[in-house]
């Protein structure tokens, strides 16, 4: 079914100096210095796509002319998606979603990514019953075995999470997998925008250095965790993880990108 932008939209007179970056690119928005694109960086590597890191963290600009953006990534972060008053990046990075999304441009949106697309849809972001953290297993709806990227994946796979939010599934969109805990993990709306609650493209480095985080230790154990535990379980999860996350990870690309890959 075609997807259509809801009536209801994110309207943002809030504005960052923005940067014009003036080349054709790939941005990854970055909303904590501990969460980047982790497996995803060799891919686009070897695919030789275009690809800019935006540390919005740090204050680095959005940028203010779409013409030459081919494609969004937008990775996870500690705060919830109506903290602008603490984080005022989070209203023009809104608006830049809801206009990539409204031209039909490529966006992957992981954990606070995947959270973001869906309230530039329309829908609200609201605590989940329980804050799901560590390697747990989802399923994959009915629909994913039609979708282009879900259809060669497990219908039931042990994935890592990490979040107290989530979201309702945007009108429009297809549901893809969902939780014990948590209905709606992922979802496609139109052909090259999708959205994952959970983390596919973590590494055992990355993760490590989460758990040993201190500010992170009170969140891991809020949801019955433990840090050492969660280390352990990695290296067994990650041998049965990453080669499906690289093949989804590269499908998506080449799907997205197709015509960048053609004049390569």
């Amino acid at each position: 079914m075609g997807a259509s932008i809801p009536a209801k939209m994110i309207t943002c007179k809030i504005f960052l100096n923005f940067n014009l970056w003036g080349a054709v690119m790939i941005f990854g928005l970055y909303h904590s210095p501990g969460e980047t694109i982790g497996l995803m960086h060799n891919i686009l590597k070897d695919l030789h796509l275009p690809f800019k890191d935006v540390h919005l963290h740090d204050n680095e600009g959005l940028p203010r002319d779409i013409s030459d953006l081919e494609g969004l990534i937008v990775m996870g972060g500690p705060m919830n998606v109506d903290e602008v008053t603490e984080y005022p990046f989070l209203l023009p990075e809104l608006q830049l979603i809801e206009k990539v999304l409204k031209e039909g441009k490529p966006i992957l949106g992981i954990c606070l990514g995947a959270q973001l697309m869906a309230k530039a849809l329309g829908k609200k972001i609201y605590k989940n019953k329980v804050r799901e953290v560590g390697w747990h297993p989802i399923q994959l709806t009915p629909q994913a075995k039609q979708d282009p990227l879900f259809k060669n994946m497990p219908t039931e796979l042990d994935v890592l999470h990490w979040h107290g939010d989530t979201f309702d599934i945007p009108e429009g969109a297809v549901p893809l997998a969902k939780s014990k805990n948590c209905p709606n993990q992922a979802f496609r709306w139109g052909k090259t925008a999708y959205a994952l609650q959970f983390h596919l493209e973590v590494t055992p480095a990355m993760l490590k250095k989460w758990c040993d985080a201190k500010c992170e230790e009170s969140f891991i154990r809020s949801a019955g965790e433990d840090p050492q535990k969660i280390i352990s379980t990695t290296t067994k999860a990650f041998e049965v993880l990453e080669p499906l996350a690289r093949e989804f990870f590269t499908s998506y690309f080449k799907m997205s990108y197709s015509h960048l890959l053609a004049s390569v």
